[in-house]
């Protein structure tokens, strides 16, 4: 019985440190990433604003550190609103809650814990301009979004689309702002 116990606990400590040597590595990758796209996505160049808002994306409960929800979601917001069909995507993945992409164990399970900020009407937006483009995952996941909304947040949906917004892209009128 003891075996088995010590067994079980050697295998969940070396998971942990599996896990953050996982995301040590990712955060080196994410790091070559930004070094690499920082000046073009300052020059305005939409894929290069995409790619470090994607690096930047994302950090738990808007923490700091190098993952930072906010400076994520400026970079894609400033690709979206160029067309950047993927940013539009990516701001629709954020806003509905979904933050974390790849298998990151580690920090599904802390965003699990850490929760996070959401607006779907916002999240709606984005994900049906991104399928309107030809994004193939977007209007799956926006209908699924949809359905989970309540009658106010459908309300705010179609004003928003009905009056022609093209969805909030800055973190402070998308989530600060809903407060």
């Amino acid at each position: 019985m003891t075996r088995s116990l010590l067994l079980i606990v050697s295998c969940l400590l070396l998971a942990g440190c599996a896990a953050a040597v996982g995301e040590s590595a990712n955060i080196a990758k994410d790091e070559v990433v930004l070094r690499d796209n920082l000046q073009a996505a300052y020059r305005g160049d939409a894929v290069a604003q995409y790619k470090v808002g994607d690096a930047l994306c994302c950090s738990l409960n808007e923490g700091s550190g190098f993952y930072n929800t906010r400076k994520a979601v400026g970079w894609l917001c400033a690709s979206a609103v160029q067309g950047y069909v993927p940013a539009m995507y990516k701001l629709g993945k954020i806003y509905s809650g979904d933050v974390i992409d790849g298998v990151r164990l580690a920090r599904r399970v802390a965003q699990g814990v850490a929760g996070n900020s959401e607006n779907h009407p916002v999240a709606y937006n984005w994900l049906v301009q991104a399928a309107a483009r030809g994004e193939d995952d977007a209007l799956p996941r926006a209908n699924e979004l949809w359905k989970g909304m309540s009658a106010a947040e459908q309300a705010e949906t179609r004003r928003q689309v009905d009056a022609g917004l093209g969805g909030s892209c800055r973190w402070e009128d998308a989530i600060l702002g809903k407060r």
